[in-house]
């Protein structure tokens, strides 16, 4: 019987809707401080108790919530950016949709705010419910702007908090390079972040900059002047037929003027206003320059923003390492990259924490923007950067090259293991098994691997078909009558593991002095969580954990083997790899049948092939052909 339809409750509706619209801490996080550079703020201050664990607040010196507008302050819809969908066009604001802190409000467990307008003698204390309605109002003493304090975020929602408090530093990770963004794009506005932590209460300063004017010098403050000294500066009209468009029509100032006082914090100066008063589409901001060293590991520091509000840009971003992979293959460019586009160009109402955007002339953008770092960068196409004579690198042959890339596959998988180790240490490993008997029950991975000794030799590998690839995850193999299912990622670890073991002697070379390292306040918590990973590797730190943030590490020693001497920036790139799963023959790796068969081979000539250096089967016996085909009949 087909059941009947009803509508949901009210609260039930805006309890799943709430869900949809804060999803983690740096949604909630950074609808606050976006609220806070709407409102004119100079000076934005977060506070984080036990990483936004248990609580967190921001506060601002912007114009306040004027006494009409607190019952409506955390009402469902309720904005004054705009009065009809058609505003959505030409909106600058960075919020807009009146939902930010009714969802806040709905998923936590208290919402309060303080807050004081130029035109009151006394600043008042509201305290809302989880439906946005003010149940207290308090008088109490503040300078004009606001502050939003929120307790247990996510607390009415069981498993969201459970998954919240157990995955909090990911969370943590993960806001700082948000606000990372605001600080690097945000002029004339001083914004400072605060973890608290302990039972002290102690105070600590992850992120600060100074109301600079211009990017450049925020990019300087947040992450340090020798990486600002390995950028290039980006400056260049995205011409072609974007550029005709612009001529043949009005400049639109009317509309690209409703929010000054957003722009003012958002723009370097004003010819960046005048940019957006017209129809010329710019890009400004910094990318890294071709060279030795001056690359990254990985994408972590690359912005993208459009009109100053952070945006994740997954094709520019393309563009940009497709460009830089020319003149350099190894490392990926770092990138903070300001598109100033007309408003009506881009759709900011595409997802619910705006990070997302449709582009109206998305290709040509692209296009434009693929030529101007193609003249930017051609300059450094015949420039070769000679290496000190006598390094390590200078003497090295090819093989010593190739073992190096090797020595990195297995730093990889080390960290890749110490991560799971750490953060799933009470979950047991799991691993495929099956039977022609029915029995799903595993036997011990000591019994087994010896069980499979005894019916295998290393130098069946060599015999052994490669049939496929199951799951992204797993090769299957037939030797005569049997099929085996072999585990890709413990295989090629292992094989990597012995290689080294062989070839490789790692030393520590103590330093004459600690060394001062330049590292985010995320960074320098990936290295503290993990100090015995670094140890492992020859990477040796002096802790001070009363010194401020960025500042708790100084380096003791680096890893150096006979061939290659480890820099800090490994460092950075091992606290990179502890954070993100490294793509090294993963599970989840689709491999041609060539790559399947290397792995497969590979095993012939190890002296341990049947395990892990961890302990996992490297293979399993899947069935025998010949007894199926015996049951069947």
């Amino acid at each position: 019987m087909a059941q009947e339809l009803h509508v949901l409750d009210r609260r039930d509706i805006q309890r799943i809707c709430s869900g949809q619209s804060v999803v983690d801490l740096a949604t909630a996080v950074k609808e606050l401080v976006e609220n806070a550079l709407d409102a004119g703020a100079t000076q934005i201050e977060v506070k984080l108790k036990e990483f936004g664990r248990d609580a967190f607040e921001v506060s601002d010196n912007g114009v306040g919530v004027a006494p009409e507008n607190y019952a409506f302050l955390a009402r469902k819809h309720y904005t004054s950016k705009i009065s009809s969908f058609e505003d959505i066009e030409t909106v600058a604001s960075f919020g807009f949709r009146g939902e930010a802190l009714s969802s806040i409000c709905e998923l936590a467990k208290s919402f309060t705010v303080c807050t004081r307008t130029k035109d009151e003698t006394v600043g008042v204390l509201l305290e809302y419910d989880a439906s946005g309605k003010v149940v207290k109002e308090t008088k109490k003493a503040r300078p004009v702007g606001t502050t939003v304090i929120v307790e247990e975020l996510f607390k009415p929602l069981v498993v969201r908090y459970k998954d919240f408090q157990r995955n909090i530093k990911k969370h943590y990770a993960k806001l700082l390079k948000v606000l990372q963004a605001y600080a690097v794009s945000c002029s004339n506005v001083k914004i400072s972040v605060f973890n608290i932590t302990g039972k002290n209460a102690s105070r600590h300063v992850v992120l600060a900059t100074q109301a600079h004017q211009t990017m450049g010098e925020n990019v300087a403050s947040v992450f340090g002047t020798k990486f600002f000294k390995t950028l290039l500066r980006v400056d260049f009209e995205l011409k072609g037929s974007l550029k005709a468009e612009a001529e043949d029509k009005d400049d639109g100032s009317d509309d690209a003027n409703s929010d000054s006082e957003h722009k003012s914090s958002v723009m370097d100066n004003e010819h960046n206003e005048h940019i957006l008063n017209g129809q010329q589409r710019m890009v400004e901001g910094f990318v890294s320059k071709v060279g030795a060293g001056v690359g990254r590991s990985d994408n972590d520091r690359q912005f993208f923003f459009i009109n100053g509000r952070p945006f994740d840009l997954p094709k520019m971003a393309k563009m940009l390492n497709e460009v830089w992979r020319q003149y350099e293959m190894k490392q990926k460019p770092a990138g903070v990259i300001n598109f100033f586009l007309p408003l009506g160009d881009y759709d900011v109402n595409v997802t619910p924490d705006k990070r997302e955007t449709f582009l109206k002339h998305e290709a040509e953008i692209i296009d434009a923007f693929k030529t101007g770092l193609t003249k930017l960068y051609e300059p450094s196409r015949g420039i070769f950067t000679v290496q000190p004579l006598m390094t390590a690198f200078a003497r090295a042959t090819q093989s010593e090259k190739e073992m190096t890339k090797q020595r990195q596959q297995y730093f990889e998988e080390e960290v890749e293991y110490e991560r799971k180790r750490k953060t799933n240490r009470l979950k047991i490993p799991k691993t495929c098994s099956a039977s022609v008997d029915g029995n799903n029950t595993e036997a011990d991975n000591d019994v087994a691997a010896a069980a499979l000794q005894r019916v295998l030799k290393k130098e069946d590998f060599k015999r052994m078909e490669i049939l496929g690839q199951f799951n992204l995850g797993f090769i299957i193999g037939k030797l005569d009558d049997d099929l085996f299912i072999i585990d890709q990622h413990a295989s090629d670890e292992k094989f990597n593991y012995e290689t080294l073991q062989q070839t490789t002697v790692m030393h520590q070379q103590p330093l004459v002095r600690p060394l001062i390292l330049e590292l985010t306040a995320g960074e320098e918590m990936i290295i503290l969580d993990h100090l015995d990973v670094f140890a492992k590797n020859g990477f040796t730190f002096l802790v001070n954990k009363d010194a401020p943030a960025t500042k708790k590490l100084k380096l003791l020693s680096l890893p150096f083997t006979k061939h290659t001497q480890f820099g800090t920036e490994d460092i950075r790139e091992l606290a990179s790899l502890l954070m993100d799963t490294p793509s090294s023959v993963m599970i989840g790796t689709a491999l041609h049948k060539e790559e399947m068969q290397k792995i497969v081979r590979n095993l012939s000539g190890l002296d341990q092939p049947w395990n892990c250096p961890h302990g996992r089967p490297t293979l399993r016996h899947l069935v025998d052909l010949m007894h199926l085909g015996d049951n069947n009949n």
